[in-house]
């Protein structure tokens, strides 16, 4: 009976997320910004030419053109036909397949000329399909638990894109906002996961009080290492589109955001751990409760470290890569500002680690021995 009830569950959710996609799609098509692209379907896609240079003396890159048959999809013009020559970088842009949607842009140069080139993949409703869909399946094998999980992660997003950084583009401080941000997050994700209300705020305590040391620590290997914040492209073109901006006040405030999922995994785990502890008996001496608290936090640092520092790898792999090509040394790679800050926020998210397990347990036996005095 219960696996029938899951498997029912599991189709409802796959019959959701399917209804999602098809609505995600008609409205992004119906109201996609035709001024800066167009919607097509490739019907048919000829083969690729080189384009010859106006000038074969100058040095140029090689550019590519082929003959496309598209079908417009958005716009004023929709389901209309048009053949056009496409062209693109050699060795960039897509390899269109018929039967796909893509975007289609294109220049205007002074003589009347029309140049157009496929932009990227039409991949919105997908993106969205998919998210739904792990969202709904969670719920479905979850239930109450898996929605409120949800809720607390959605809640942390809205908090991170619609408060803290409009407030960082328009000259807040963003250390400080990053601080009022994790807090909130903070408070959200505990409501919704720690079910053991008396809990919530040893949970919240441990883990804003590990994020806030890690980030102190953060904070001193940044001003010593004299890291500006202004390693990598994106950096850059940040600081060059708001001049004003305090980068390093940005790099400081990715440390503080970025180590917050792991230092909340911690905490709550902690948390929850104890709680049983004391539900299983209720009259554990208080230091074989510490004990108990420090000893899970231990056997959970381990893997937590390995998610972090390893996410922390991954992003940054491209730049690993091109670094380690150049034939750069050891000494050459560790002076980099752009793993410098890597390291920053790896050490960082550590030491937030380190310190929530010794922060949590502490507070957890402080309120469990103030409530037995008043038992």
């Amino acid at each position: 009976m219960r696996s029938k009830n899951l498997f029912t569950r599991i189709f409802f959710a796959l019959l959701i997320s399917w209804a999602f996609y098809y609505a995600v799609d008609n409205f992004t098509v119906a109201h996609w910004n035709n001024n800066d692209s167009l919607i097509v379907r490739v019907i048919e896609a000829g083969p690729e030419g080189i384009i010859p240079p106006e000038d074969e003396h100058e040095e140029s890159y090689e550019m590519l053109e082929r003959d496309t048959i598209l079908q417009i999809l958005s716009g004023p013009h929709e389901e209309e036909l048009m053949n056009v020559k496409t062209v693109r970088l050699a060795g960039s842009g897509l390899d269109v397949k018929p039967g796909n949607r893509y975007l289609l842009v294109w220049d205007m140069f002074s003589d009347g000329r029309v140049q157009y080139s496929i932009a990227d993949a039409f991949r919105v409703p997908s993106v969205a399909g998919v998210i739904m869909t792990v969202c709904t399946i969670l719920i479905a094998l979850t239930g109450m638990r898996g929605f409120l999980a949800l809720l607390g992660l959605g809640a942390s997003i809205m908090v991170l894109i619609f408060t803290m950084i409009p407030l960082i583009t328009q000259g807040w401080n963003p250390v400080m906002l990053a601080i009022a941000a994790v807090f909130m997050i903070s408070t959200v994700t505990i409501l919704c996961v720690v079910h053991h209300a008396r809990y919530r705020l040893v949970a919240l305590l441990g883990s804003f009080g590990g994020v806030l040391s890690g980030s102190l620590c953060g904070s001193l290997m940044v001003y010593v290492w004299e890291l500006s914040g202004l390693a990598g492209e994106g950096a850059a073109l940040l600081a060059s589109t708001l001049p004003g901006l305090n980068m390093r006040g940005v790099l400081l405030a990715s440390v503080l955001v970025g180590s917050i999922g792991a230092v909340l995994d911690v905490g709550v785990s902690i948390t929850a751990s104890m709680s049983e502890f004391v539900d299983y008996d209720n009259d554990i001496p208080l230091d074989r409760l510490l004990l108990a608290g420090l000893n899970v936090g231990s056997e959970v640092l381990g893997s937590m470290i390995n998610t972090l520092i390893l996410a922390y790898m991954g992003s940054s792999l491209p730049m690993a890569i091109l670094i380690c090509s150049a034939g750069v040394e050891l000494s050459g790679i560790l002076n980099d500002p752009y793993i410098a800050q890597e390291i920053v926020q790896s050490l960082a998210g550590t030491l937030g680690l380190l310190f929530t397990i010794p922060v949590t347990s502490f507070c957890f036996v402080m309120q469990e021995s103030l409530r037995r005095r008043n038992d």
